[in-house]
């Protein structure tokens, strides 16, 4: 069973000292990039097919970003595995905070904040450093996935003082905490499903999550995007927090969801291209989906690609 060799793994690594648990984890993410060919291969062609459709030429050869991708990717998971051994001084002294400004502006309007924050660098532990240093920072989990690896997830997650909502039975709770003033942190660059917003990123076609900006645009919150990365090849990591995205022109609701998830797309690009080592490209975001719900947008009519995007809501349904 997954779940209980995690948990034992993760007794080793708490045990050891810091700097040998390291060394083992970066050896072990250096060894997968060579012996992983398959996944080496799908990386490649993906992060090409990525540049090439941007027009833009990678920060370093693409080898390099795949070899330095599994270790920093092999480092992560050994940062996880040490949360139960960690204190609250400890996540605040791997993170650095830039702009934090940016949050406490946003905080004192009294609305709450949606905290956008893409799979780049060591999410978990930053959100970890945010919730140990104070704020009310809460998120989502998905209680469907009762697999080995979600439970060994929601494990580690409690040691970082998070408030977890269940995402499809907490949505009350998150609500109230919300316009409460607190914090929620959303991952806007997960698949969207059906009813997410269709739109380019990165050079494919793909559903982005409604959430992020239906929940602000109905709530009032502020979005701030916030991000992190690695320092060298150390267990530190500096984060940034941007300015709170603008309002939105005037226009429908869903003009002004799809406006704002525009928004997100992005500035999340910008610095996806910028450290592509540290994203999360084991994810296979860019592997065709919905074809059937898609097949009925453009049955009824929905204008789609070619710099288009759209709500997945079919004309006079709701979305989610």
């Amino acid at each position: 069973m997954l779940f209980p060799a995690l948990v034992r793994v993760s007794a080793v690594c708490c045990a050891l000292p810091e700097r040998a648990g390291r060394l083992v984890a970066g050896a072990a993410g250096l060894l997968a990039a060579q012996a992983w060919r398959g996944e080496r291969t799908r990386l490649r062609e993906t992060i090409d097919r990525v540049y090439h459709r941007r027009g833009r030429r990678p920060p370093q050869p693409v080898e390099a970003i795949i070899e330095q991708c599994f270790l920093h990717f092999a480092l992560v998971i050994a940062e996880l595995l040490r949360f139960p051994a960690m204190a609250a001084d400890d996540f605040r002294a791997r993170v650095s905070f830039e702009g934090l400004e940016h949050l406490q502006a946003a905080l004192a309007a009294g609305r709450g904040v949606v905290l956008a924050v893409p799979h780049l660098g060591n999410w978990e532990l930053l959100g970890g450093a945010i919730a140990h240093s104070g704020f009310p920072l809460h998120s989502f989990y998905m209680s469907q996935k009762e697999d080995d690896f979600g439970r060994a997830l929601d494990h580690f997650r409690q040691f970082t003082k998070i408030v977890l909502h269940d995402r499809d039975r907490g949505l009350v709770g998150a609500l109230k905490a919300l316009k409460k003033g607190g914090i929620l942190g959303m991952l806007p660059d997960q698949d969207g499903g059906n009813y997410g917003v269709y739109l380019d990123f990165l050079g494919h076609w793909v559903s982005m999550p409604a959430g992020p900006a239906n929940w602000s645009l109905k709530t009032g919150a502020a979005v701030v995007p916030l991000f992190s990365l690695r320092c060298g090849h150390t267990g530190r990591y500096r984060a940034r927090f941007l300015p709170a995205l603008p309002a939105e022109a005037a226009g429908t609701m869903e003009e002004r969801v799809i406006a704002r998830t525009r928004r997100l797309v992005g500035w999340m690009e910008e610095v996806i291209l910028a450290a592509p080592h540290q994203y999360l490209w084991f994810y296979d975001r860019f592997k065709p989906r919905h074809h059937g719900h898609l097949a009925r947008l453009k049955q009824a009519g929905v204008p789609m690609r070619h710099g288009g995007a759209c709500l997945g809501n079919l004309p006079g349904e709701a979305g989610e």
